[in-house]
């Protein structure tokens, strides 16, 4: 089995209110991410929510997709791997995505998916031109240094380039939504068709 996590814990400190409730294209940003990840095709779906949970999963009503709370969210991303790999520790791999990149699509994640399956396991990351930065993949081998991270999984990724594959996003793609600006930005391109 094979997971496709949606980290959605982040107390939306920069944006000053629940950004993943935003709405994007007609759905909320939590509900449009979590639904291109559910249908890139992975075994399971597992959403980690933590500030404004009951909202989030209120959001997410409908979807094929579970979820856990990780209680200590305001410490930051590590505590949100720690969670996601203690829901995930009888699937063979995972992928960690971030809520807050609404322009990604199914078959982004997909290609992810693919290619861990052609390569039979190891890391699949992504660049978007120079940048490093989610959507990654990772072998359940790797789950115990994940489960130690503080921040972001660039460690693991750094300590492992031998055993990783780096698929080249259009940097585009890497928008995050953080600020107002961010989340014009993203209305501007998905209604021009991006």
């Amino acid at each position: 089995m094979i997971t496709g996590v949606v980290l959605a814990a982040g107390a939306s400190s920069r944006m000053g209110g629940p950004k993943l409730l935003l709405p994007l294209a007609g759905e909320p940003i939590i509900r449009r991410v979590a639904r291109e990840v559910l249908e890139a095709g992975f075994d399971d779906v597992l959403v980690v929510a933590g500030g404004e949970h009951a909202r989030v999963l209120e959001a997410l009503d409908g979807l094929a997709v579970r979820h856990t709370i990780n209680p200590d969210f305001l410490t930051g991303m590590g505590s949100s791997f720690r969670t996601a790999i203690e829901a995930v520790s009888g699937s063979a791999a995972a992928m960690f995505a971030l809520a807050d990149q609404p322009l990604l699509t199914s078959s982004d994640y997909r290609r992810l998916l693919d290619t861990f399956r052609e390569h039979h396991g190891g890391i699949v990351s992504v660049r978007y031109g120079d940048v490093t930065a989610p959507p990654h993949l990772f072998d359940r081998q790797f789950f115990p240094e994940l489960a130690r991270l503080e921040h972001g999984a660039k460690p693991v990724l750094k300590a492992h380039l031998e055993d990783t594959v780096v698929l080249q996003f259009d940097p585009e793609l890497l928008l995050d939504v953080d600020t107002m600006e961010d989340y014009e930005r993203a209305r501007a391109l998905l209604e021009r068709g991006r």
